[in-house]
């Protein structure tokens, strides 16, 4: 029996070694995140390895083809120079230890966001002032052991290098010829990661279950993350990365089927989706209108929508407004929220508007007030070019921006800037100045306190008596609802106060998990309108953060034709529904039925049940199916045919 001897310091085996010890990395994390989370994938434990292989061929050929390169050429040498030598061991090292550190920092981000790091990891890397001060005052042994087990394997793989270039012997030039020619032909169609199909390999390829953070197992964190890095500033959706595209035609034609709202007698084919808002409410004299957008503040700190008992302060001042118990966020990040809350605009597979550039100014909260002669604001603890809100909101009617830098000695500056202590004493002392002034405003206050790492002034609350394995969040959140507390109290004594239209409003839930098909019970949202003109109650209609813009604009008695997707919930006759996202997923709520519409696969129907549960149910709605489709299509729509430009608002009045 002859026995196989291949020596390893020779030719491209170096690279060849490393290449299959990072399948075999990939290999093992992918099956401790199996046994961690086997939920919904154990039918699909070959598929799963199957697709694995491919996402780890695709990385490691992106990744290691300079390696391979270098090597090949060099060996061209009769004898390969040391430097060479010493540059390829520290490119092999440095590579396989980044996607060490990404398989290791995975199950810290499937805690936090429910599937592997994906765009979301991508886009904190701008922002790096803020992801330190993130790690080190909120998750430092973490980070510490990240470090240490990277410095640790660099130094590993390092000398692991070294043993396999340790009299190094190049192979003969044939030999070197043909690894070149197998090397620029096999490592294009290795990134492919497929030859039959037209489209290169992409993370929906592996889609294959319901559960979101199922279908992210086969991919590996490296290709993942690679991926968004690619595709960061794309601002058109690839057929791959939503359910179904739908025509223009179709989606204006059942977009009232999505909102009950009165058109014009005219309609602007430029402005198709402008609707009529005629106020039932004629306040004596113009509102100041005051958004105050929560942090992260999900239904599961208010106990009166089922959560936690860590509300106490906004509990007390549901009863003095409209408050909303089944309000729905649009998404899982600020930004969603943001453009929801501001603008009426519904969740789309596209970036945030937050994000994206555009040709006009948009109708937004603040370029409507503008227009009115208000004094419109953005007042936030932090940076506030973070997400790019700074831009979002001068370019879109804001007129000033307070900042982190604009605060004279805060009592306590956190990871994310000011204490919301710290936010609503300088707001009140805005509304306080303008107010004296006889000046009108409109803001919008976005606190940042109830934010990992969540570090907040000692010694302000206790969560005493309530059971949970995360005190530092909750402590944080019952700080947020604290600050607001404040707010509200010392706002109660100054002459603006009983002038002003306030909206507090989650821009969505802190820690949305993707476990089981669709997080449905982390969108539920606390959201309170206190104004001069209206009646306390409590509102059990199925509304969303899109219909505030519409009906704050009909509280202050403003009137016209607004390109806005929102309903105005002072009417009785609204649709009762709720468009939401998280990642490529897209759901439509209407009654106690929930469409989920998934990129690759079927549609998926539930039955909504307490607390948002859901159960998958056999009953197909194609009614519910045309309509999700042309929700979902909605937002490309609005954004690649500017529906929502400014130019579209006509007879703009306040009575």
């Amino acid at each position: 029996m002859k026995i196989i001897n291949i020596k390893l310091n020779r030719g491209i085996y170096p690279v060849l070694t490393f290449f299959v010890l990072s399948i075999v990395i990939f290999m093992i994390s992918r099956t401790a995140l199996l046994i961690w989370h086997p939920e919904g994938t154990e039918s699909h434990i070959f598929d799963i390895y199957k697709y694995g292989l491919l996402y780890d061929v695709s990385i490691n050929c992106s990744m290691y083809a300079v390696v391979f390169l270098i090597c090949i050429l060099a060996n061209f040498l009769s004898k390969v120079p040391a430097f060479i030598l010493i540059l390829q061991k520290l490119l092999l090292s440095l590579i396989i230890t980044i996607q060490l550190l990404l398989e290791v920092s995975t199950p810290s981000f499937i805690i936090e966001y429910g599937v592997r790091p994906n765009h979301i990891y991508v886009e904190y890397l701008i922002y790096p002032k803020e992801v330190v001060s993130t790690l080190v005052n909120g998750h430092l042994f973490e980070s510490l052991f990240c470090i240490l087990i990277c410095i640790t394997a660099f130094i590993l793989f390092y000398k692991l290098a070294s043993k396999l270039y340790r009299d190094y012997t190049s192979i003969k030039v044939k030999k070197s010829l043909l690894c070149l020619v197998l090397a620029i032909v096999l490592i294009p169609y290795g990134i492919r990661g497929t030859i039959t199909n037209h489209k290169p390999l992409n993370p929906s390829n592996s889609s294959f279950c319901t559960s979101p953070l199922g279908n992210t197992i086969p991919v590996n964190s490296p290709f993942n993350v690679f991926y968004a890095l690619r595709h960061i500033s794309d601002s058109d959706i690839k057929s791959s990365s939503i359910f179904a595209f739908d025509n223009t035609v179709n989606v204006l034609n059942n977009y009232d089927k999505f909102s009950k709202v009165t058109k014009p007698e005219t309609i602007d084919n430029s402005c198709p989706i402008n609707q009529v808002i005629t106020p039932k409410i004629s306040p004596s004299q113009k509102r100041n209108v005051v958004i105050i957008v929560e942090e992260s503040f999900g239904a599961r700190y208010v106990q009166s929508l089922g959560g936690d008992p860590i509300a106490p302060e906004l509990e007390k001042l549901k009863n003095e407004g409209w408050w909303f118990e089944r309000l729905y966020a649009t998404g899982h990040r600020s930004v969603r929220g943001l453009e929801a809350i501001t603008a009426s605009y519904p969740p789309s597979p596209l970036a945030s508007q937050v994000k994206l550039e555009h040709r006009e100014e948009l109708t937004t909260l603040s370029s409507i007030y503008k227009r009115l002669g208000y004094k419109t604001s953005f007042i936030y603890g932090g940076e506030s070019h973070f997400d790019n809100m700074r831009s979002y909101f001068l370019n879109n009617g804001v007129e000033e921006i307070i900042e982190q830098k604009d605060y004279k000695d805060p009592e306590f500056v956190a990871s994310w800037g000011v204490s919301d202590e710290d936010l609503f004493k300088k707001a009140n002392e805005k509304f306080v100045k303008l107010s004296n002034n006889n000046q009108p405003f409109c803001s919008v206050v976005f606190s940042s306190s109830f934010h990992d790492p969540f570090d907040i002034p000692q010694g302000k609350v206790n969560i005493d008596g309530v059971k949970t394995d995360d005190p530092r969040r909750l402590t944080a959140a019952k700080y947020a609802d604290y600050a607001l507390g404040k707010f509200f109290e010392q706002a109660k004594k100054e002459d603006y106060y009983k002038n002003t239209v306030f909206l507090v409003i989650a821009d969505h839930d802190s820690r949305v998990r993707g476990i089981g098909a669709f997080p449905l019970t982390n969108y539920s949202i606390p959201a309170l309108i206190i104004s001069p003109d209206i009646t306390p109650r409590v509102d059990k209609r199925i509304v969303s953060q899109i219909d505030m813009l519409p009906t704050l604009l009909s509280l202050t008695g403003v009137s016209g034709e607004f390109p806005l997707s929102g309903e105005d919930l002072n009417r009785d006759d609204i649709i009762e529904r709720a468009p939401v996202s998280y990642n490529e997923l897209f759901g439509y709520v209407k009654g106690d039925k929930f469409t989920l519409l998934v990129p690759g696969t079927a549609p998926i129907f539930f039955k909504i049940g307490e607390h948002n549960t859901i159960t998958e149910s056999d009953s197909l709605s194609q009614k519910d199916l045309t309509v999700s489709v042309s929700v979902l299509n909605l937002g490309i729509q609005i954004y690649e045919n500017n529906f929502q430009r400014i130019s579209c608002i006509k007879g703009l009045k306040q009575e």
